[in-house]
């Protein structure tokens, strides 16, 4: 039996039915040398329409064409369904206008006869005839999604929004999300440090989130299109530099061969060893990340390596389990016990221990934190709470010292430190208390108890740390401890601490810090 012939609408029906087929007929993208091409999706960004949810957070290298690819989209939406609402948000006034302009040369190359008129042209809105729009915003609107119901959100760049503009615009864009079976929201960043997105991020990547997490590294395939020139470039500055050949095995630098084992070419090889003549390897891996946690350590200013503490979390311990503690645990601490109390090394006799201690206000902000290590370095058991009183937190203190063998304790007295250290003194009778020397003004030297941080001692304070750390000198076996360690950040004013952002806290880092004083000073009072 012959086959009918489908007829011209039959064939729009089809072809409005499905974006690819939409975007490839009726839309053209500007290429890298200036020419309009049909809109063909490349593969990875094919690879993200057929795997996309409704929530969908994306870590990748540099112009993989995920923004092109949402404003495409975003078209398709609006051209054929009517009464569709889109956003795309951006993290500056320049990129926000940069992609409007975007959008409506893509409009504009789409046939007359295949979309429909526009109604409004401007103020970062595109509204057509049919009652759809697609609206390009800033990151920072207070406005943001208000009264709005919303088929497809793109927030672009969204590391580089501030952690406040990161937390609010989630949470008033995913309440104005289409509450029906196909609308989406996509997070799309190049990495920024650690912060807000890379803790979204990595928590999707780790599959607990509701959102869908894809990572695209820089030897994806559409990087041999998007680069072409400089890939072609690169190979002629190679061979002009190895007596005319191409890049061999025996070629191969001790930081390519695990790459070049990886599958990539010797042609993307040669273009990453280029580009590194004129920028350092964590630019390049911000830019170009192999995996996700490359691109946050490139990206991040911590006064840590950032790749020896993702080493450490790869071996830490578990706290032990309750049925594991040899030593009975005194009441106040075993209500604590893996609830923010975690002991990972059982106490042995006639060690010597000391415990670092961080106190706060308990009133939900910054944690009260101790860090307990033994006299070999090794860190075994450590304690932060963020609503304990200080009246309680001094007892936790006593308790734990007690615990360890009446171990040697560094209080830091700022602020209501100097209250634990009065508590463990006058009341406790804790004598086994680190010192700290100063002068008086006719220049006579006293020991005070307690660690004082001022401008002056938190360099040494962490730099010791630092050192201690990184020369392998102690070992931390506290998640908690290296995930602050990760943040722990240097800013361009000299200060040291944790970056900006509800959640984030630098008390373990300081206690743990405290504690190593401790070690160093060689002192121990009976």
């Amino acid at each position: 039996m012959a086959r009918t012939a489908r007829t011209t609408a039959e064939k729009l029906k089809i072809i409005n039915a499905d974006f690819k087929l939409w975007a490839k007929n009726f839309v053209k993208i500007v290429d890298n040398e200036g020419k309009e091409i049909p809109f063909v999706l490349n593969e990875q960004q094919d690879y993200f329409y057929r795997n996309m949810d409704k929530f969908n957070i994306i870590s990748k290298s540099r112009q993989l064409g995920f923004t092109t690819f949402s404003l495409g989209y975003c078209l398709w939406l609006a051209c054929t369904r009517p009464n569709t609402q889109c956003l795309i948000v951006s993290y500056n006034v320049e990129s926000t206008q940069s992609i409007f302009e975007r959008l409506k040369q893509m409009y504009a190359s789409i046939p007359d006869k295949y979309k429909p008129a526009e109604r409004r042209n401007n103020r970062m809105e595109l509204l057509l005839e049919n009652n759809s729009r697609i609206i390009v915003k800033t990151a920072g609107v207070k406005s943001l999604g208000r009264g709005m119901t919303l088929q497809y959100v793109l927030l672009s760049e969204f590391a580089f929004y501030n952690d406040e503009q990161q937390k609010d615009t989630l949470v008033s864009l995913e309440q104005a999300l289409a509450k029906n079976n196909d609308s989406k929201i996509v997070i799309e960043t190049t990495s920024n440090g650690y912060n807000f997105y890379q803790k979204l991020f990595m928590s999707a990547y780790k599959g607990n989130s509701k959102y869908k997490s894809f990572f695209f590294p820089w030897f994806s395939s559409s990087t041999s299109k998007q680069f072409k020139h400089e890939i072609e470039l690169a190979e002629k500055w190679f061979r002009a530099t190895n007596k005319g050949h191409r890049m061999q095995p025996e070629h191969l630098e001790r930081d390519e061969l695990p790459l070049r084992e990886k599958g990539i070419s010797f042609k993307l090889l040669m273009w990453r060893r280029w580009k590194l003549e004129d920028i350092a390897i964590e630019d390049f891996q911000q830019e170009y990340p192999s995996c996700p946690e490359e691109s946050f350590k490139a990206t991040s200013r911590s006064v840590f390596d950032t790749h020896k503490i993702s080493e450490r979390l790869n071996y830490i311990l578990s706290p032990l389990p309750r049925t594991d503690i040899i030593k009975e645990l005194p009441l106040s601490l075993d209500s604590y016990l893996n609830k923010g109390f975690f002991i990972y090394k059982n106490v042995k006799s006639n060690e010597r221990y000391f415990v670092g201690v961080d106190t706060s206000s308990g009133n939900g902000g910054d944690y009260s934190a101790c860090s307990v290590f033994d006299s070999q370095g090794e860190q075994v058991a450590t304690f932060y709470d963020n609503r304990i009183a200080v009246y309680r937190f001094s007892q936790i203190v006593y308790d734990l010292g007690m615990y360890f063998n009446y171990a040697f304790l560094v209080v830091e007295k700022n602020s209501f430190g100097q209250s634990v250290i009065e508590k463990l003194r006058a009341e406790m009778q804790y004598l086994n208390m680190y010192k700290m020397k100063q002068f008086d003004q006719k220049g006579r030297k006293r020991l005070k108890v307690g660690w004082v941080t001022t401008s002056v001692t938190k360099p040494k304070l962490i730099s010791d740390f630092k050192e201690q750390f990184e020369l392998g000198m102690i070992l931390l076996n506290d998640m908690e401890t290296l995930e602050e360690m990760k943040i722990f950040t240097s800013y361009e004013n000299g200060k040291t601490g944790n970056i900006r952002g509800e959640g984030f806290h630098d008390d373990l880092v300081i206690a743990s810090a405290l504690a190593i004083q401790g070690m160093k000073c060689g002192k121990w009072y009976i």
